[in-house]
């Protein structure tokens, strides 16, 4: 290797592993190729490897130490938020392909029933994970939890929620038994996991009881669904909200 190609092509500190210790900016090797940018977004945005497995059990298991420990810098083997979150889109968006394939040849197509919960717009989404954070920091006024650290906690439990809602249409198509009833129905089970999720979530965070955390939870999801709702319409509101999937059918 040339002195030009082991210098950091930003400060020019000599390179010592993949990473400049002197700004941060990671090593180049030679032109960058088609191939190489493909890899590049795959590894660093749609990432469904060995961490995203892990840091979606750990959300499972104990999302309040998977949060504790991102802040505190144990980040080893897990993935930030906001590439755990973008992953989940991701997968969510893959499970809409192939359900939409496979169902009609399995004549289940009960299963497409579920994908009105899934993708959607990142943007939407991501807003709505800050306008939901914000509503947590005020209705638990907290003085032991940042708002920059709520905004953790919140981008982890939306994206396992997503991850959650993608095992429904894949359950469907797999059990012999139809599982979406009806829209009310399907509205109704999202809307259900995904309060049982953030409830469970937060009583593991942030030590509160359940009744209290499960009365938060609902009035910041009815809150935030309502003016996501509001302001979108509740047609392009159901393909983020189950509760305004729930508010079509009255």
């Amino acid at each position: 290797m040339t002195v030009e190609t082991a210098k950091c092509g930003t400060c020019g500190t000599l390179l010592v592993g993949d990473y400049c210790h002197g700004c941060g900016q990671r090593r180049l090797a030679g032109r960058l190729t088609g191939r190489a940018f493909i890899a590049d977004v795959v590894k660093r945005v749609m990432r469904v490897d060995v961490a995203f497995v892990t840091t979606f059990w750990r959300s499972l298991r104990a999302p309040g130490t998977l949060v504790n420990d991102y802040l505190a810098g144990r980040r080893a083997g897990m993935l930030d938020p906001l590439q755990y979150f973008i992953s989940s889109v991701f997968i969510q968006i893959i499970v809409s392909g192939v359900t939409t394939a496979v169902a009609p040849l399995l004549d289940r197509d009960s299963a497409i029933s579920w994908l009105g919960q899934l993708g959607g717009m990142v943007a939407i989404k991501i807003l709505f994970i800050l306008w939901a954070g914000t509503l947590w920091r005020a209705v638990f006024r907290s003085r032991e939890f940042a708002l920059g650290e709520i905004y953790v906690f919140t981008t982890y439990a939306m994206a396992t929620t997503g991850v959650l809602w993608s095992l429904l249409p894949i359950a469907d198509l797999l059990l012999p038994v139809v599982l979406a009833r009806s829209e009310t129905w399907v509205a109704a089970i999202t809307l259900g996991i995904e309060v049982m999720y953030l409830t469970y979530a937060v009583c593991d965070w942030m030590q509160r009881p359940v009744w209290q955390v499960l009365l938060g939870v609902s009035s910041i999801l009815s809150a935030g669904y309502s003016i996501l709702a509001y302001l979108i319409g509740v047609d392009h509101a159901v393909s983020f909200a189950p509760l305004s999937a729930l508010l079509a059918q009255v």
